[in-house]
């Protein structure tokens, strides 16, 4: 055998040998190949996507599900001149995401979509979520109220998989401080600290024509009458010698001298309770005069507390 023919033949088996490992590949592994083919979804984002970056991963409670692949706007990627305002909706931010399949098995693109979709309408969204503290975040998928938080409606049709975002968790707090804020500037205070004056001069007037001593004379007279009547109506009944008044009757005649009793002692006891009731609530009323006046002066002092000095006070 010539040196030429040798080589052929050692060129022919290495070759060879090559072409029956790529057939192995391809005939054990090609399924595994085709199964982990990425599933590419995408999600629009109304807000700052300022620490979110492309290789940011994308889990499903605390499981990483795949990672982000491009961040850029929706006008740069879409048509959007049928949508209500182009402008606004142009300047959205894409994201899109590679997710590994749910199994090792080639799962068609169609049913790709139907599994995402009853996802989504269980309330699959996905939202901002800090990583730490280093100012990085990634994306959360959650589970959230689908009528809180509705799926927008898009002007085109999305190359991947559509799952809608909800507003990270900072956002929904500055969100709420800015509504607070909004309501706190549209209350109308020096009305409200009017009105309240006048309720508080109303009730110190009130308070200072009340006639506490007529009021209890006038009781005590009351009292007095009472116990005559009954005193007269037990002689009566003791005069007659009625044969047919009863013990029971004389009973009820005791019980009505206590309970007249009684009658005297509570409001001897009332009378000075009540004026010690109204000397408080006199005096509760000035208080809340001061308050107003303080607040009319200084409406900060009712969220940030004292009012400031007066300028060249002493320290």
């Amino acid at each position: 055998m010539s040196e030429e023919a040798r080589y052929v033949r050692v060129g022919a088996f290495v070759f060879g040998g090559m072409a029956l490992v790529v057939a192995g590949v391809l005939l054990f592994g090609g399924g595994r190949l085709l199964a982990r083919k990425p599933v590419l979804v995408e999600t629009i984002f109304e807000e700052s996507v300022q620490g979110l970056d492309v290789g940011s991963p994308v889990k499903l409670r605390g499981v990483q599900l795949g990672t982000v692949s491009e961040i850029t706007f929706v006008g740069d990627v879409y048509d959007v001149s049928d949508a209500p305002n182009p402008l606004q909706e142009g300047r959205l931010v894409l994201v899109r995401m590679e997710l590994r399949p749910a199994s090792d098995h080639p799962v068609a693109e169609e049913h790709q979509e139907e599994r995402f979709a009853r996802l989504v309408d269980a309330g699959m969204r996905l939202r901002m979520t800090p990583l730490g503290i280093t100012g990085t975040f990634f994306l959360q998928a959650d589970f959230l109220d689908p009528a809180k938080f509705p799926p927008r409606k898009l002007s085109f049709d999305p190359d991947g998989i559509y799952v809608p975002s909800a507003p990270s968790t900072l956002t929904q707090i500055s969100g709420a401080a800015e509504r607070l804020i909004a309501r706190i500037d549209a209350l109308d205070v020096e009305g409200l600290l009017t009105n309240f004056d006048t309720l508080l001069v109303t009730l110190n007037e009130t308070i200072g024509k009340a006639d506490v001593s007529g009021a209890r004379a006038t009781l005590g007279d009351l009292l007095a009458d009472l116990r005559e009547t009954s005193a007269t109506a037990r002689r009566a009944v003791q005069s007659a010698n009625l044969s047919g008044t009863t013990e029971e009757a004389r009973r009820a005649l005791d019980q009505m001298t206590a309970t007249l009793g009684r009658l005297q002692r509570m409001a001897d006891a009332s009378g000075d309770d009540l004026a010690v009731t109204l000397d408080n609530l006199r005096a509760a009323s000035e208080n809340l005069r001061e308050a107003s006046e303080t607040a009319r002066a200084y409406p900060s002092f009712l969220l940030f507390g004292e009012p400031p000095r007066p300028l060249g006070e002493d320290d």
